[in-house]
């Protein structure tokens, strides 16, 4: 299952639940009031619409599903002293 965040104007936000095992899509408003649901859609329809439409205008807030931050161990430059700037 995945949970996506759609802005719509007038600072509304709506949420989208997608769950491909169940193949449903369901959109709901401000108030969490249904206001669409698709079901029996395969994964395949699923995927399409997140990735050409949900990536596009909402934000992904499933944290299985998001792209798993990657920590990088970053080095920090060697900071050489210049007595000619002292």
């Amino acid at each position: 299952m995945t949970i996506w965040a759609w802005i719509q104007p007038v600072d509304r936000v709506w949420k989208v639940v997608s769950d491909a095992e169940k193949g449903t899509l369901s959109v709901y408003n401000e108030k969490s009031e249904l206001i669409l649901e698709n079901k029996g859609m395969s994964k395949e329809q699923l995927s399409l619409i997140e990735q050409n439409f949900l990536k596009i205008v909402a934000t992904n807030l499933s944290v299985n599903d998001a792209n798993p931050i990657q920590i990088i161990e970053e080095k920090k430059p060697v900071i050489e002293h210049n007595y000619m700037y002292a």
